[in-house]
C-alpha cells in the first residue's frame, strides 16, 4: 500500500531537502564536506532544488545574500563544520548588519560532545551568536522539520537576518516522519493612534525630510512610499540600502548623495521621518549627517538605545504603516500638500554645482583613465539600459558618479560591516535568480582578489548575464591614499606588482577585455553587454594619489 507523501518516513538528509523544497527553496549555495555528503545523494535524485557549488565558504554565503537581495526571499547556504564555519563568519556578519534573510546550514557533532578535540571541532554556536538572529540545534529527528521552518520564518520576518541551523551528525542516519510544513509570516502592524500621532508631527513641521532605507525594500513598500512622497510633497533622502526605492531623478528624490557632498543644509529640517533604516554611523554618513531635534521612526526592529531616541518610534512593518498613513492623509481634507521645500531646492542647486565641478575636474585630464572617469562613463552607458549593480564599498565616496538607480533591488553595496569580497559572489547569486537581467559586479582589484576564484563559477553555470568589472590600480590604492593624507607614503604596505587579470579570467573560462585609456570604455562595455558572457573587464586605472584626504574626516 502506498503511504501518502505527508506521512512518509525518511532519513534525515531526505527530510531536510524535502522540507526546504516545500518551503519554496529553489537553489542553495554550498561547499562540500564529509558530513554533508549524504545530502548530495538525495539532491541527485530530485529536480526541485538546484545546488550551486562555490570554491570558498565566504563566496557561497555572499551568493546566498545576492540571491536574497534581488528576490526578497531567504537565501540558503550549506557548508561543512569547523573551518567551513570560520571561513564564512565575515560574510554572515555583513548579512547581519545589512538585514539580509539568510539560512546557514551545517552538520556537526552534538554540542554536548564539544571538548574532545574531534576533527574540525570548533564552537560555531558561540562564534555565530552575536551575528545571527537565532541558532537552532535540533536534538531529535522529530524536531528537524520544525527547526527548518522556524529558521526560514525567523530569517525573513521582523528585521530580517541570518539564522544558523546545525544538524547533529548523530541524527543523519535516523528516520523521521515527513509532514506538510509552511511558514506563518508575522507582520507587526501600527495602531491608528501611532499613525495619527505621526501625522500630527508631520503636519506641524515646516521642513520635514523622509529618510528611507533597506527596510522599505524588505517590506515591499516601494509603491506606498512613492504615494506618500507624492501626496505629502516631502523630499526623500535614502541610505545606501535604500537606493532605488523610488527611481532616482523623479521630483523630490534626493537619493544618496556622495559622502564628499556637504549636507549641512539638512540642519534646516525640523523633522526626520525615518523609514526602515538604522541610525548608525554609516547611514549617517560617518557622523556628518546631523539629525534634527524631532524625529518619527518606523522600523520592524526594536529601537536601539545607543541611537538617537525618536520622538515617536513605531515598531511596525513599513508597508503596513504607510498604507494606514496614506489613507489618513487622503481622509483629511485640511491636509496641506507642500510646495518644494527650501531644503529640496537648496539640495538641487548645490548638488548640481557639486557634480558639475567634479565632472570638470575629471574632464580636465582627458587621457587619464581614473576610476572616477570610468564610473562616469559607466553611468552614461547604463542611462538607457537595465542592469543590477553590486559594488564593494570602497567606491562609496563616488556615489554621485555611479549609475542612477531606476528600480528597487538593482543596487547593492556592502555597508556597515564593510567586508571586502561581497560584490562578485553576491552578483553571481543574483545572476542565478535573474538570468534575463544583466548583473554587474564592480570591485577594486583588492576586493576582487578576495573571491576571484569563483569567476570559474560564472563559467561553470554559464552565467551569460554576468559582467565583472575590476578597477585595477595594483593594490589597496584608496586605502593607501587615505593613509598618505596623514602620514608619509607607505606604498610597500598597500600596493603590489601588476597582476594579469585578463589571462587569469580566461584561464577560468571567462571572456576578458582589458582597457587602459578612456576611449576604450564604451567599446568594452558594449561588447560585454551585447555579447554572450560571462565577461571580465580589466580597467587599468591611474588612481594612485588621487584622493586628497579621508572622506570621513574632511
Amino acid at each position: 500500500m502506498n503511504v501518502p507523501c505527508a506521512e512518509k518516513k525518511l532519513k534525515t538528509p531526505s527530510l531536510v531537502i524535502h522540507t526546504l523544497s516545500d518551503l519554496g527553496v529553489e537553489q542553495f549555495f554550498h561547499l562540500p564536506g564529509n558530513t554533508l555528503a549524504p545530502f548530495y545523494d538525495i539532491l541527485r535524485r530530485q529536480k526541485k532544488i538546484k545546488p550551486v557549488l562555490f570554491k570558498h565558504e565566504q563566496a557561497a554565503c555572499f551568493a546566498a545574500a545576492g540571491y536574497a537581495l534581488v528576490t526578497n526571499r531567504t537565501g540558503v547556504c550549506m557548508v561543512m563544520n569547523g573551518p567551513g564555519v570560520t571561513n564564512l563568519i565575515s560574510a554572515v556578519a555583513e548579512c547581519y548588519y545589512q538585514s539580509i534573510p539568510l539560512l546557514v546550514i551545517t552538520v556537526d557533532n552534538p554540542r554536548q560532545n564539544f571538548g574532545i578535540e574531534d576533527f574540525h571541532e570548533v564552537d560555531s554556536f558561540t562564534m555565530l551568536r552575536p551575528i545571527t538572529k537565532k541558532i537552532l540545534n535540533p536534538e531529535k529527528v522529530e524536531d528537524i522539520q520544525k527547526a527548518i521552518t522556524e529558521a526560514v520564518r525567523s530569517a525573513s520576518t521582523g528585521r530580517p537576518g541570518p539564522v544558523y541551523l546545525n544538524i547533529p551528525v548523530t541524527l543523519m542516519g535516523q528516520t523521521g516522519l515527513l509532514r506538510k510544513v509552511q511558514v506563518k509570516q508575522e507582520t507587526a502592524n501600527p495602531t491608528i493612534v501611532q499613525v495619527k500621532r505621526a501625522l500630527k508631527l508631520i503636519e506641524a513641521a515646516q521642513d520635514p525630510v523622509i529618510f528611507a532605507g533597506s527596510g522599505v525594500v524588505r517590506s515591499g513598500a516601494e509603491k506606498e512610499l512613492d504615494e506618500f512622497v507624492t501626496v505629502s510633497g516631502i523630499p526623500l533622502l535614502t541610505s545606501l540600502g535604500g537606493r532605488g526605492v523610488i527611481p532616482e531623478g523623479k521630483p523630490l528624490i534626493m537619493g544618496t548623495p556622495s559622502y564628499t557632498f556637504d549636507v549641512s543644509f539638512l540642519k534646516a529640517s525640523d523633522l526626520f521621518i525615518v523609514l526602515g533604516t538604522r541610525l548608525n554611523p554609516v547611514n549617517l554618513r560617518m557622523g556628518r549627517l546631523e539629525l534634527p531635534k524631532k524625529m518619527v521612526q518606523v522600523d520592524s526592529d526594536r529601537p536601539n538605545p545607543k541611537f538617537k531616541k525618536a520622538d515617536l518610534y513605531v515598531q511596525s512593518d513599513v508597508r503596513e504603516f504607510l498604507l494606514v498613513l496614506n489613507k489618513e492623509i487622503k481622509k483629511r481634507r485640511t491636509y496641506r500638500k507642500r510646495t518644494p521645500s527650501r531644503i529640496y531646492t537648496t539640495y538641487k542647486q548645490s548638488y548640481r554645482d557639486f557634480t558639475a565641478a567634479d565632472y570638470r575636474t575629471i574632464a580636465a585630464h582627458p587621457s587619464k583613465l581614473s576610476s572616477q572617469k570610468f564610473l562616469l562613463a559607466l553611468s552614461q552607458f547604463l542611462a538607457k539600459r537595465t542592469a543590477a549593480l553590486f559594488v564593494d564599498s570602497i567606491w562609496i565616496p563616488y556615489t554621485h558618479l555611479l549609475p542612477r538607480v531606476r528600480t528597487a533591488r538593482s543596487f547593492f553595496s556592502m555597508r556597515s560591516y564593510g567586508c571586502l569580497g561581497f560584490a562578485l559572489p553576491a552578483a553571481l547569486g543574483a545572476c542565478l535568480a535573474e538570468r534575463r537581467k544583466k548583473v554587474i559586479s564592480l570591485s577594486g582589484d583588492g576586493a576582487f582578489l578576495f573571491n576571484c576564484q569563483d569567476l570559474s563559477t560564472a563559467a561553470t553555470y554559464r552565467l551569460n548575464n554576468f559582467i565583472q568589472i575590476v578597477l585595477n590600480n595594483s593594490g589597496y590604492s584608496s586605502l593607501h591614499d587615505l593613509a598618505c593624507a596623514q602620514f608619509d607614503r607607505q606604498g610597500e604596505y598597500y600596493l603590489w606588482n601588476t597582476i594579469d587579470y585578463h589571462r587569469f579570467a580566461e584561464s577560468l573560462g571567462v571572456k576578458a577585455i582589458t582597457i587602459d585609456s578612456p576611449g576604450q570604455i564604451t567599446t568594452a562595455l558594449t561588447k560585454a553587454f551585447s555579447g554572450n558572457g560571462p565577461y571580465l573587464i580589466n580597467v587599468a586605472t591611474t588612481d594612485q594619489g588621487n584622493l586628497k584626504g579621508a572622506f570621513w574626516t574632511e
